[in-house]
């Protein structure tokens, strides 16, 4: 009997790991920019039509699959959009399920919702296109290949339903991102690639959360354009910024869903490398987060973890080439790899040294000079014991949620400054519960930025800088109050 039972449960979570498809199909996701990806974009194109064209209490409609994602606490007016909702308290089942609240249950989270929230898009997508074999596509941005950063023409098309004005006015028009940002991004790219851990508070989902994850929502929104580019943010209705910088009204803007396809494909990449991690079932669990979402006939569908679990590591669909040198794998990676690592977990560390700073980081350079005693005490540490893992924490206040990004750097005497990692701020105002309209308390809010320094520490007792740099011309204060660095265990 304990058999029998057995069986039908494995049956079960199979089936579920497909969804709505009675078979494994492989499905291959595409680089947007390429020739092979254009029927899937059209695909889109028809699909979106139609569920734009859905009322909003449908749940296979844009506004109520963008709502999954979050959605405004307050319209703005009279909701010209959707009737049905002005408030939170009419929110309807699986709104604003999102992993952007700033606790650690999120941040374990991130990846692992997202990807089943794209999942779901891509067979709803099937569904009302009619494209058995559809796959969502992924922008790819960050290539140095000039043609990848440009945002695919769907997206641009005034006439199509991909279309959204309230985005960054050089990316709608056609122009490749700007290069100062593309570097940025490579940058970003080439940090995560040798990441230690999944979890975490310097770990890989937390970074690749923070870039180029925010980095391009707040890039594609406009929040890093001139501030004379302004634009009506149609889910808020009112004058802001454009949908994609905005956690409430990012799901609605149709090019979310390429950029999370590519979010996707930076962790898959990473998951099948040397340097992958993955978070237990059992971590999972001590942090939980609900996973509900809408089937392609319409109906409602909620994972328990271990359901979960089984899905996410066991994909049905592959990229048409991965990162960072990996193979993309023929089967699914759990399949090819037989992969059961278990990520490096970062909660126990000691504090090798801190101190407190309480500046602004102003449009200047930003200089910490770590001198002598301390800069000995981090080189007797990261020297202790082989590959070991040093974090530098930066612990900041911002009053206002910032415009701008700060890249961060260690800088040794003559030697070339070394790339630790970037602070972005999407959704800061509304993961902390400040408002809708980016206003912080009077005590503001703090926050805690964590990076991995083993690769960018110099075998050597001289003294070093952190150096941070603010990139953009908003008006928004970073006070740096304390930086401190840690041994992870």
């Amino acid at each position: 009997m304990k058999k029998v039972l057995l069986l039908l449960s494995t049956i079960l979570i199979t089936s579920m790991s497909f969804g709505q498809d009675q078979t494994p199909t492989k499905y291959i996701r595409r680089n947007a920019n390429t020739p092979e990806a254009q029927p899937d974009l059209e695909a889109m194109n028809v699909a979106f039509k139609k569920m734009r064209e859905m009322g909003c209490d449908n749940g296979l409609a844009w506004y109520y699959q963008g709502a999954i994602h979050n959605i405004p606490s307050v319209i703005n007016g009279k909701n010209t959009l959707c009737a049905n909702y002005q408030t939170s308290k009419d929110k309807l089942w699986a709104w604003g399920d999102c992993t952007h609240n700033g606790t650690q249950n999120a941040s374990l989270n991130f990846l692992l919702w997202h990807r089943m929230y794209t999942w779901y898009l891509e067979k709803i997508v099937r569904e009302l296109s009619g494209k058995k074999d559809f796959a969502l596509p992924y922008w790819n941005y960050g290539s140095t290949n000039v043609a990848d950063n440009i945002m695919v023409a769907p997206m641009r098309s005034k006439t199509g339903s991909l279309y959204e004005q309230a985005r960054y006015s050089v990316l709608n028009d056609g122009k490749p991102i700007p290069t100062d940002n593309v570097d940025a991004i490579q940058l970003a790219l080439e940090e995560l690639k040798t990441n230690p851990s999944f979890a975490g508070s310097a770990g890989f989902s937390k970074s690749l959360e923070i870039a180029p994850h925010g980095y391009m929502h707040d890039l594609i929104g406009g929040e890093y354009a001139n501030p004379s580019e302004t634009y009506y943010n149609e889910i808020y209705q009112t004058n802001m910024s454009g949908l994609m910088a905005n956690v409430p009204s990012a799901g609605f803007d149709p090019v979310f869903w390429l950029h999370h396809s590519m979010i996707d494909r930076i962790w898959e990449s990473w998951d099948v490398s040397a340097y992958g991690q993955r978070p237990t079932l059992d971590e999972l669990k001590a942090n939980p987060w609900t996973y509900e979402f809408i089937t392609p006939d319409g109906g409602h569908i909620t994972y328990t973890l271990d359901e979960l679990y089984s899905v996410v590591f066991n994909l049905d669909y592959t990229y048409d080439n991965l990162l960072y040198g990996s193979e993309t794998p023929v089967l699914a990676a759990n399949e090819s790899k037989g992969k059961a690592k278990i990520s490096f977990q970062d909660s126990k560390e000691k504090i090798v040294w801190e101190q407190k700073v309480g500046k602004i980081i102003g449009e200047t350079a930003f200089s910490h000079k770590v001198t002598s005693k301390l800069a000995k005490s981090t080189n007797k540490v990261f020297r202790s014991e082989a590959n070991s893992k040093m974090v530098l924490h930066l612990d900041v206040v911002v009053y206002k949620e910032p415009k701008d990004n700060y890249s961060i750097f260690l800088r040794y005497p003559g030697k070339k400054d070394q790339y630790v990692g970037v602070m972005t701020f999407f959704g800061v105002a509304h993961d902390h519960g400040t408002g809708e309209n980016h206003e912080i308390g009077e005590s503001g809010v703090k926050l805690n930025f964590s990076y991995y320094i083993s690769d960018d520490l110099s075998n050597s007792d001289d003294d070093f800088e952190i150096i941070i740099k603010k990139n953009g011309i908003g008006d928004a204060k970073v006070t740096l109050e304390k930086i401190s660095v840690a041994k992870i265990n």
